[in-house]
């Protein structure tokens, strides 16, 4: 299973698979409160909620050659509306708000037989991503 990023939203021609993002990624609520006093002084209160919602996903072990396609996705679609498909298969409307982008170098990782011959670099990223479900 994986999640995907494609721009543009509505006719997709740009695509990025990731793996699924670490278990606890976050979705921020952002619940506001607006209130004020009448002429008579009586305090009135409503809530206004944008239906935007923040999702901070972090990636890690990603690969060289994944992290370089990522960079080339974050530089192709900075500020602009992109499509979020996410594990379970919901389909997001947003942009990608995090800034900036840091992707930390987690150093070589031994092969799955132990051998330092097949060592590679990984490295993890924190994406923070705002939109509404379609």
């Amino acid at each position: 299973m994986s999640v995907k990023f494609e721009y543009p939203y509505a006719s997709p021609t740009v695509e990025l698979n990731l793996r699924n993002p670490d278990l606890g990624d976050s979705m921020q609520h952002d619940i506001k409160l607006q209130y004020g006093r009448v002429m008579n002084g009586n305090l009135f209160t409503y809530k206004y909620t944008p239906a935007t919602k923040r999702l901070l996903m972090t990636f890690r072990h990603l690969t060289k050659a994944k992290v370089d396609e990522l960079i080339d996705f974050l530089h192709q679609t900075s500020g602009r509306e992109i499509k979020y498909t996410d594990y379970n298969n919901v389909v997001w409307r947003g942009a990608i708000t995090t800034d900036p982008n840091e992707i930390t170098t987690l150093g070589p990782v031994q092969g799955s037989d132990g051998s330092s011959a097949a060592c590679i670099e990984v490295s993890e990223i924190t994406i923070e991503f705002d939109g509404e479900e379609v």
